[in-house]
């Protein structure tokens, strides 16, 4: 949240409450702590500015830091903070709008006013 972010210059930049509980109740075990290291490593990692002149220095970093993650910690047991594909639920909820939202056009075409 803070990584490339301007705002933490100018202004307030807040964690969400459900952020931070889901970080605390997946974070039991020292395995939990290195996964989520890693997911998190990972986020950063996909947000450095190849332009930047520090890219290299934060890239060994955040590759030291994986590295780290996968020697000191069970990354298979956990859930990923990473989510790198969206959900089957999320397109059948897209359909499922998309089409409700066709039956309504439709009846309202048919309905005289």
């Amino acid at each position: 949240l803070c990584y490339n972010n301007v705002q933490v210059f100018r202004g307030v930049v807040k964690l969400r409450r459900g952020i931070i509980a889901k970080i605390v109740d997946c974070t039991k075990t020292m395995d939990d702590v290195c996964g989520a290291f890693y997911d998190f490593s990972c986020m950063i990692e996909k947000m450095v500015d190849k332009n930047d002149p520090n890219a290299i220095k934060t890239l060994k970093q955040l590759e030291t830091i994986k590295k780290l993650c996968r020697e000191n910690g069970d990354l298979q047991t956990r859930k990923s903070y990473v989510n790198e594909e969206t959900h089957p639920k999320a397109h059948f909820i897209a359909v499922l709008v998309l089409l409700l939202a066709i039956l309504l056009f439709a009846y309202l075409k048919q309905k005289p006013m």
